[in-house]
């Protein structure tokens, strides 16, 4: 295929795309194969009876390919059928286009587009227009960027509520040097609205008028007496808030310089910096920010402004590496320029403690305390006040939360014919909200969780046993609870590891304030079969029995699952016959790779095809790692000599680590986030439940419940009462979606990490959002940060199922006496 005609047909398929982001290297443009297909089919059926109102059969079946033309850009295919709707999707006209084309140490970025200077500059916002990455080796790095960061948009009074937006333009660049002993850094970004591009009149009350921003950002990084690490950051940002007010403005701050000022033109600062110190076998860490009251740019989104945090820090191992100790301290508190009613205070700190005197015995402490204070009013206040019904609506509000956790693991025995091991666990939630110094109603609670498991295994067999039993104890206002119960399960392998089995079995008994509630028993069954690595059945049932003073519910539930998929289909140009005549070539030399543990023995096309099968173990990835890891065995397939294999091979086998190894973190990250979720959603269960319960309780007492609309004389008393309704509904609404997310987070807080991409919403919530945790990972952000990160974006992600999926008969109401 010549050059011209590949251009044209690729001019044709951009037309004809929905939107898509494509990176590719211009040095192996015509390298790449012609066409490559990759995709999956599923089947999934569910089988249930019990006294739910759901089907008692429902199948869904859904699958996708993707078509990657001359390794620059992808079709997307994907479709779906139940037993309700049909649904498919299909590239159409395009709506939104990003090219990343690279060449060596430069990348470009081109159409629509985000890039990222600094969080107090440029941070993610969209914009249509080009940007590049300038990485050369040495010393010094540079990203630019220029685009409309927003479109033109008239006011139509048809829709009111629909803001108009002046066109945006900006442009910005970030600048990086490494001298010998200190890093500088510089960014600006600057961003200006078209006073001229609205024409239609819109009302003075929205507040919408023509912006002028600019933002500078100086970072240094360096190192102070050989060891004591420091990195700083100050950022000023100007903003005149409109373009049109016709007088002059005064502006010293830097930024300033860069805008038209006026009498509407401010100025905002902020600064961070840390200190990390090693210190014996540890590091100590000291962190400041400020961020003034309004502080924002117009190349983000969001920014976190008006408050002053600090933070302490500090790791150690002690007694020979057999203990490792963990400190955090933080104090955050708003209100800087003192023009609020009322200042938000925060503490938070935890310690954990990690003993391992040996192999066998392991032992964690954790604990953590978070602290908020809100103060709406002086001391004055208080001093003139003369009874306790003074100020009633002044808020003086204080918050605790304290969670304290211990867990031990003890190895009995550990061979290659038996292992034995058991199991404690320990953990308190203490959580008490207090208006004036005394306790809200309601506002008190503490939970203690505890549990101990013992574990036999056969490793020969591939075979396990579980026994265990758990407890939990809840004390509130409305009284104690307690469930507990024992747990016994089994897992076998059969068939050279490919089938998978689990059974297991539970009973729990709940009792509240002394008195017996229910008693449930479940049974579950799993089975999984891989079949030459791309067919895999899955079937699994569950029977719950639950049995009250008021009712029984026998529920089963089967499921069973067929999933194919298929990583390349690759249609390479027609080859041309060898001749008859031609010599048959010798067989290739058998060739010897190590890298680290492993061995790569074989033929060329041996090792290449051993160095495929390595990317099966890793579907947990992002498409550009896992691009990129095809682009570096296109790069060993295309070696001239075997020396070039092994150096190609080498590569790939460095950036496979890599990838590896971030993609556990991002499992670890994920299962600590579902636990951390779970934690949060069961402290506010009974909240919500109360709630409900008390809208609930107003609806039926209302004198016009249950009684005829048509036999209501007083409208303005009815009005009232469909209100009292609708607040019920959003109450109901509220707690059942509350509940069934707490559920999914109790079914994933309980599955081994290395196994939580076996659940099928989890693993559509990893494909929705891979790439931005990994982003975070490659970054080195804290485990802090991701956690949260990854908490922000699974909790509208499960609400949206819950919405889809709860239903009325999921409430139950278990905080009230029955």
């Amino acid at each position: 295929m010549n050059l011209k005609k590949l251009l044209f047909n690729t001019s044709l398929l951009f037309l004809s795309v929905l939107g898509f982001s494509q990176n590719f290297n211009v040095q192996e443009l015509g390298k790449a194969k012609l066409i490559n297909v990759s995709g999956g089919a599923s089947a999934n059926s569910v089988f249930y009876s019990g006294n739910a109102s759901r089907e008692p059969f429902s199948y869904f079946l859904n699958g996708n390919i993707n078509i990657n033309v001359a390794g620059l850009y992808n079709l997307p295919f994907s479709f779906s059928y139940t037993n309700q709707k049909l649904g498919y999707g299909k590239p159409v006209l395009m709506n939104r286009l990003s090219i990343h084309p690279s060449y060596k140490w430069i990348t470009g970025h081109i159409g629509d587009v985000s890039m990222t200077f600094s969080p107090y500059t440029l941070s993610g916002h969209q914009f249509s227009g080009v940007g590049v990455d300038l990485t050369p080796q040495g010393n010094f790095k540079i990203s630019a960027m220029y685009g409309r960061l927003l479109k033109s948009s008239e006011y139509n009074i048809a829709y009111p509520d629909i803001v108009p937006t002046y066109k945006r333009l900006g442009y910005g660049f970030k600048t990086s040097y490494a001298f010998e002993k200190i890093n500088l850094g510089v960014t600006f970004f600057k961003a200006k609205d078209e006073a001229g591009s609205l024409s239609t009149p819109f009302p003075f009350e929205l507040g919408v008028a023509p912006k002028d921003n600019a933002a500078v950002s100086i970072e240094s990084s360096f190192k102070l007496l050989k060891k004591l690490q420091v990195f700083a950051e100050y950022a000023n940002s100007s903003i005149t808030e409109d373009l049109r007010v016709d007088d002059n403005g005064k502006g010293k701050s830097l930024s300033s310089f860069f805008i038209n000022k006026n009498s509407t033109t401010t100025s905002y600062d902020a600064f961070k910096g840390q200190l990390t110190y090693p210190a014996g076998k540890g590091t100590l860490g000291i962190g400041y920010e400020r961020i003034d009251p309004n502080y924002r740019t117009l190349g983000g989104y969001y920014f976190n402004n008006d408050l002053e945090n600090i933070t302490v820090n500090a790791t150690q191992n002690i007694v020979k590496d057999k203990v490792s100790l963990a400190l955090n301290l933080g104090l955050q508190k708003d209100n800087l320029d003192k023009q609020k009613q009322s200042q938000m205070k925060r503490v938070v700190s935890s310690f954990t403690a990690d003993f391992r005197p040996n192999d066998k015995l392991n032992l964690n402490i954790n604990y953590s305390n978070f602290q908020s204070y809100t103060n709406s009013r002086n001391q004055f206040d208080y001093i003139n006040q003369v009874s306790d019904y003074d100020y009633l609506d002044t808020l003086n509000f204080r918050q605790v939360n304290q969670n304290a956790a211990l867990n031990i693991n003890y190895l009995i025995k550990n061979d290659k014919q038996l292992k034995k091991a058991i199991n404690a666990n320990f953990s308190m939630q203490d959580a008490v909200n207090q208006q004036q110094g005394r306790t809200i109603e309601g506002g008190a609670s503490i939970y203690y969780n505890s549990g101990i498991a013992y574990t036999v295994g056969y490793p020969e067999k591939d075979l396990n046993f579980t026994g265990s039993i758990n407890n939990t104890y809840g004390k509130t206002d409305s009284g104690k609870n307690i469930i507990i119960g024992p747990t016994i399960g089994a897992s076998k392998l059969f068939f050279e590891k490919k089938l998978t089995t689990n059974a297991s079995t539970s009973y729990n008994t709940t009792y509240n304030n002394g008195e017996k509630q229910n008693d449930i028993f479940n049974f579950r069954l799993n089975g999984s079969y891989i079949y030459l690595q791309n067919h895999n059945f899955n079937m699994g049932v569950i029977a719950l029995f639950s049995n009250s003073s008021t009712q029984k519910n026998n529920d089963i539930t089967a499921t069973l699952a067929y999933t194919y998929s298929f990583d390349k289909i690759r249609m390479r140009p027609k080859r041309e016959p060898i001749p008859e005549n031609q010599e048959k070539t010798v067989s290739a030399p058998v060739l010897k790779i190590n890298f680290k543990n492993q061995q790569f023995e074989g033929t060329r096309e041996e090792i290449i095809t051993q160095l495929k099968k390595t990317q099966l173990t890793l579907p947990l990835l992002p498409t550009a790692e896992k691009d990129n890891l095809e682009h570096l065995i296109t790069l060993a397939t295309l070696t001239s000599d075997d020396k070039e294999l092994k150096e190609k091979t080498l590569d790939y086998l460095e950036a496979f680590a890599a990838e590896k190894d971030n993609s556990e973190k991002y499992t670890s990250y994920l299962a600590e986030t579902t636990q951390k979720l779970e934690k949060e959603l069961y402290q506010k269960d009974e909240g919500l439940e109360n709630a409900y319960v008390t809208t609930l309780g107003r609806v039926n007492s209302h004198p016009l419940h249950n009684v005829n609309e048509a036999d209501i004389a007083d409208k303005t008393n009815y009005n009232s009462y469909l209100k009292l309704v609708e607040r019920s509904e959003n109450s109901r609404n509220q707690l059942k979606y509350h509940r069934w997310m707490l559920r999914e987070m109790a079914v994933l807080s309980k599955i081994p990490a290395n196994e939580i991409q076996q659940n099928e919403n989890a693993a559509e919530f990893s494909r929705q959002n891979i790439e931005a945790v990994f982003k975070l990972i490659k970054d080195k952000k804290n485990a802090t940060e991701i956690v949260d990160a990854i908490e922000t974006k699974m909790i509208p992600f499960y609400h949206d199922l819950a919405v889809k999926n709860a239903s009325n008969d999921e409430i139950d109401l278990k905080y009230i006496p029955k």
